[in-house]
């Protein structure tokens, strides 16, 4: 799920075309941990997920606690619960990719239309 979000948000910002230092701090600024957290947030109050689909956030959640309980530590300041909601929403990303292209398609849909209201919020 990582790879496919980062894909997707460097495919999304490589055009216009900008230098490489640009694109890298654009992608990093929202791939960190505390921005997918506050993707994840509207995400849940704005698309619905089915049973199962709550149930891979949830198991996501976890998986980061259970990494953290192995002495696996994370190095930046935004907090266990915003890398446990980058991991639930990356997990949840893979899952829907893996068992349906349709219902991963319409996520990303909704994640672009996500982005283009923040673009142009921050272009105001």
């Amino acid at each position: 799920g990582d790879v496919l979000f980062e894909l997707f948000i460097r495919s999304r910002y490589v055009w216009p075309s900008r230098r490489m230092s640009d694109l890298q701090n654009t992608v990093v600024s929202i791939v960190r941990a505390e921005a997918q957290s506050e993707l994840l947030k509207r995400l849940l109050d704005s698309y619905p997920l089915t049973s199962q689909e709550q149930g891979v956030l949830a198991r996501g959640r976890n998986a980061n606690l259970t990494a953290r309980k192995k002495g696996k530590t994370t190095n930046s300041g935004g907090g266990a619960s915003a890398y446990q909601d980058s991991t639930a929403l990356e997990a949840l990303l893979g899952y829907m990719y893996i068992r349906d292209k349709d219902r991963f398609n319409s996520m990303m849909q909704w994640m672009k239309d996500e982005f283009d209201e923040i673009d142009s919020q921050s272009m105001s």
